[in-house]
């Protein structure tokens, strides 16, 4: 089955923040309470010595579910040096404080929304997408990776979708697994109470966004693709899927740097 690009409601720019959010609050609980992403840090702390790239610029950071583990693994392995910048084209800015208050100077939320195909010029780094490079179309795929590329900064892609059997019965189950997992964001609101556990809403267009990032990931095939159409001199790519053991899945991914 070929990529889908179907449309997720939390990409338009009139789905409610309460949705938004609810959505990514979801995201972050389920990252941390199975660690889905953990094999992916040792690959972006092996990517930032073999690049000598110090810094972090997170893209499409959501609530920032994965960044706190990403941090921490840092640190154990040290890198406390090392800043990570979050970034969003819907900063949530709440979410930024707080993990800002959390690790001082480690740490920043990048408070003006970001473009992630063409990022500020100030904002320097290997840049990391974590379960949000799929919302990109091929085009705009390109554009990002082309950004990289052209500001000599090294890129880690990770997702923890795709399109196999086992994640469309996630993305059925997904509900149960909101119910469940959304107090753990520590961030609940009366809205968001409301409208998941009273009227149901979240639950619904969370499994809809769920099934159609399944449709919207890119196979290890397609990212080659995505590669082929570079102009990039000096660059080492590398397509693949990492193991996550806690989480019993795969963690598709596509990292990049200059040689």
């Amino acid at each position: 089955m070929g990529r889908m690009h179907l449309v997720e409601i939390e990409d338009m720019a009139w789905c409610p923040t309460v949705i938004r959010e609810a959505t990514t609050d979801f995201l972050a609980s389920l990252y941390r309470v199975f660690n889905i992403y953990e094999p992916a840090f040792q690959k972006i702390a092996e990517v930032l010595d073999i690049s000598n790239s110090k810094d972090i610029v997170d893209c499409c950071s959501g609530s920032g579910g994965t960044i706190k583990r990403l941090r921490e693994h840092l640190d154990k392995n040290g890198r406390e040096s090392t800043t990570i910048t979050l970034t969003d084209k819907y900063p949530n800015h709440k979410a930024f404080q707080k993990l800002a208050s959390q690790f001082p100077t480690k740490i920043i939320g990048h408070q003006s929304s970001v473009d992630a195909s063409q990022l500020p010029s100030s904002l320097k780094g290997m840049r990391t997408f974590f379960s949000s490079f799929h919302h990109f179309t091929p085009e705009q795929a390109v554009k990002i990776l082309q950004d990289a590329v052209n500001n000599n900064m090294a890129i880690g892609i990770f997702e923890s979708t795709q399109r196999h059997p086992i994640d469309f019965i996630r993305a059925l189950i997904s509900p149960i697994l909101m119910l469940v997992l959304l107090p753990f964001a520590k961030r609940m609101t009366w809205k968001k109470f409301i409208f998941t556990y009273i009227v149901p809403v979240t639950l619904f267009t969370n499994m809809w966004d769920y099934f159609v990032s399944n449709m919207r990931t890119y196979s290890t095939k397609e990212l080659q693709g995505l590669i082929s159409q570079l102009d990039a001199p000096g660059y080492q790519w590398e397509i693949g899927k990492l193991w996550s053991v806690q989480a019993k899945c795969h963690v598709p991914f596509l990292v990049g740097y200059k040689k």
